[in-house]
């Protein structure tokens, strides 16, 4: 009986090992298709394109919202990385303005806080304050090159990263989206169910172990 036991923690230690939390990240929300257009690559006179390349941004995504497929509980970091404008900029979530930019940054990570991750259309936005105009994640869908505000989007492979390239006010030559970046990293918070198998898993890890252990 004793070894029926041990051999049945045993397979719920495997099955624990192998069994995660849900898989939550980053989304691209395009409501208004076909206006989302193909990955761009970051323009060639943004100031951090260097930086952003060695940190996995290999282009960015216009006409896009971000959304996330986060369960309740779940939230997001916010680090503010650079900007290039000398204008007052923002970057608000969920009510809570997290960014206030008074002018020109050099590249480094600066943490800036965190907000409540959702299901669907993230609720952040940038707001150019200097010209009293603001854009929210779900108006960039309809965002083009040469809009007079925009985002630029970019997820890392693994969906967790999300960088948010602000453009605040610049049509043509200054359409760079460096004024204000941004990275999101999403955190998973582990569902009960999975605690609980994560348990067991360890229990029955400590038998089997317990059960090798040569006796006198």
């Amino acid at each position: 009986m004793m070894q029926n036991k041990v051999k049945f923690l045993s397979s719920v230690a495997a099955a624990a090992m192998l069994c995660g939390p849900a898989q939550a990240g980053f989304m691209f929300v395009d409501n208004i298709s076909p206006t989302a257009t193909p990955a761009g690559a970051v323009s060639s006179i943004n100031d951090f394109r260097t930086q952003l390349a060695a940190a996995g941004v290999g282009g960015m995504y216009l006409g896009r919202s971000l959304g996330a497929t986060g369960a309740a509980g779940d939230w997001i970091s916010v680090d503010f990385f650079a900007a290039e404008a000398g204008y007052h900029n923002q970057f608000w979530a969920g009510g809570s303005l997290l960014i206030n930019n008074l002018g020109n940054q050099s590249w480094a990570p600066r943490a800036s806080g965190s907000f409540a991750a959702n299901a669907g259309t993230l609720d952040f936005g940038f707001c150019a304050v200097t010209i009293s105009d603001c854009h929210s994640n779900s108006a960039n869908d309809a965002s083009y090159l040469g809009s007079p505000q925009s985002i630029g989007m970019w997820i890392t492979g693994n969906a967790n990263t999300a960088w948010l390239l602000w453009d605040d006010s610049g049509a043509n030559i200054d359409d760079n989206h460096d004024d204000l970046v941004v990275r999101l990293t999403y955190h998973s918070v582990p569902e009960p169910g999975t605690l609980a198998l994560m348990g067991l898993g360890l229990l029955g890890i400590a038998a089997t172990r317990r059960r090798k252990v040569p006796q006198n």
